[in-house]
């Protein structure tokens, strides 16, 4: 395996390569760095996940999907250093487990992180030797944990009335999940009319504000008007003033015109 090629793939096929878990090395570190990868198939090795190394990595991920491991060596020990690794990483939304005799203790270290994990959509555990008590406990992490997800059980050492009770679990669950959906439609529709109304308001807001603006600028402009009314006033005033005489006006100016009448007549 080549780290330069594989850290730019979104998805990496190594079906049936006769992987053991010291082969991984580079895979480890392309999982625990790439920022692309959403797609890891790893198919028909003989992967036992049971030194941690590549969960570590699987816990640190942040973009990967789709993660198949059918037909390896997992076993309980790698189970356990899974569920660990799921209980952190919330990215990855399918799981393919199948063929690898994790058993009822492997089934319940998955349930366990199962209750924690609000990622995994579909879990695949068919033909991993589970009996009533694992699958019990799995039933009991679906019922516990409300986020919609479907466990495949099949080719396993399950009783019918068990079968049956995780069934009633996944239609639950499936009522569930359409529930859920349209209850995000009616929020998406009401967030929709909430934002229309809101755009409605600022633009009544912005209306409003201008229209004060408006007011404002009138009624300094007609204080204005009023104000060089008010001076012209005043000034009509006293030009009026001005033009009048007083009453001694009056007198002094007879006074002087009938001097100027006796002077006239005088011979």
């Amino acid at each position: 395996m080549n780290y330069e090629d594989l850290i730019t793939k979104e998805i990496i096929w190594l079906d049936d390569q006769n992987l053991y878990d010291e082969d991984m090395e580079v895979l480890v570190k392309v999982v625990q760095e790439s920022e692309v990868l959403e797609g890891l198939l790893l198919c028909s090795n003989h992967i036992t996940l049971a030194d941690g190394a590549f969960t570590s990595a699987l816990a640190q991920n942040r973009t990967l999907r789709t993660l198949n491991l059918y037909n390896n060596k997992i076993g309980c020990q790698g189970a356990k250093c899974l569920a660990a690794a799921l209980q952190v990483n919330s990215s990855l939304q399918q799981l393919h487990l199948g063929g690898n005799h994790i058993g009822d203790k492997g089934a319940h270290f998955l349930a366990d992180a199962l209750v924690v994990n609000k990622g995994l959509s579909k879990i695949w555990l068919n033909r991993n030797r589970i009996g009533d008590n694992g699958a019990h406990r799995l039933a009991n992490a679906l019922a516990c944990n409300y986020a919609p997800r479907q466990i495949t059980l099949e080719e396993n050492h399950i009783s019918c009335d068990m079968k049956r009770t995780i069934k009633s679990i996944h239609t639950f669950m499936a009522k569930r999940k359409r529930e859920t959906r349209s209850n995000e439609i009616v929020i998406a529709r009401k967030d929709k009319e909430i934002r229309r109304k809101d755009e409605e308001l600022a633009s009544k807001s912005e209306e409003l504000t201008s229209k004060t603006e408006q007011i404002a600028s009138l009624e300094a402009a007609i204080k204005l008007l009023k104000q060089q009314q008010q001076s012209k006033t005043r000034k009509s005033e006293d030009r009026v003033v001005a033009c009048v005489d007083t009453p001694e006006l009056i007198i002094e100016k007879a006074e002087d015109a009938n001097k100027r009448r006796r002077i006239t007549r005088s011979p």
